[in-house]
């Protein structure tokens, strides 16, 4: 027997119904928020205006990683720095970050012109780990970085103990001298 095409449209109806009825029961239920893994990031809240963050850059088990704090206003290269030198705070030491910068003595200084900053320790820079001049150079240029630019377009300069790092430049959370920067190689044409 064939049915028409109006007999089988009340069919298709039951096993729709049925099919979402044993879907609903099959004892899925809501969960709370869990409280693992790296916060989330991407798009801002809705309804907040004008905030501002600042990135600093601190070392993981897994490497370094950049961390964002909330700002009333934009935050320069100087201001950046100091919040760096302070270390971590008690949100970013429960996810593992730690600084590598040594405790300095004395008076640091942030200079800034277009795409460049200078940064002058009380310290031999040749002394600093590669990890602890990674966090100066991202921060540094992340602060700095104009808007629509890429933040290996700013250089940074470390200098202390009569030695001076020129053109330091911040790529995937790590510091390279600007001739280093790793690019991709041209295709020739065969």
């Amino acid at each position: 027997m064939r049915l028409s095409g109006t007999a089988r449209k009340p069919h298709a109806a039951v096993a729709a119904a049925l099919l979402l009825t044993t879907l609903a029961g099959c004892g899925v239920t809501t969960t709370d928020a869990i409280d693992a893994g790296q916060p989330a990031t991407g798009a801002r809240k809705q309804g907040i205006t004008n905030t501002y963050e600042v990135r600093l850059y601190f070392m993981t088990p897994t490497g370094i990683a950049s961390s964002s704090r909330e700002a009333g206003d934009k935050v320069g290269a100087e201001d950046a720095i100091a919040l760096l030198l302070k270390g971590t705070n008690q949100p970013e030491k429960e996810r593992g970050m730690y600084s590598d910068l040594p405790k300095l003595n004395g008076e640091v200084h942030v200079t800034t012109g277009t795409m460049r900053v200078g940064i002058q320790l009380p310290y031999n820079v040749l002394k600093l780990s590669l990890v602890a001049r990674s966090q100066l150079v991202c921060t540094a240029a992340n602060a700095e970085v104009p808007r629509g630019r890429a933040i290996q377009d700013v250089k940074v300069e470390l200098s202390g103990g009569s030695y001076v790092i020129s053109d330091l430049v911040c790529d995937n959370n790590n510091a390279f001298p600007a001739a280093q920067v790793p690019t991709k190689a041209a295709v020739s044409a065969p």
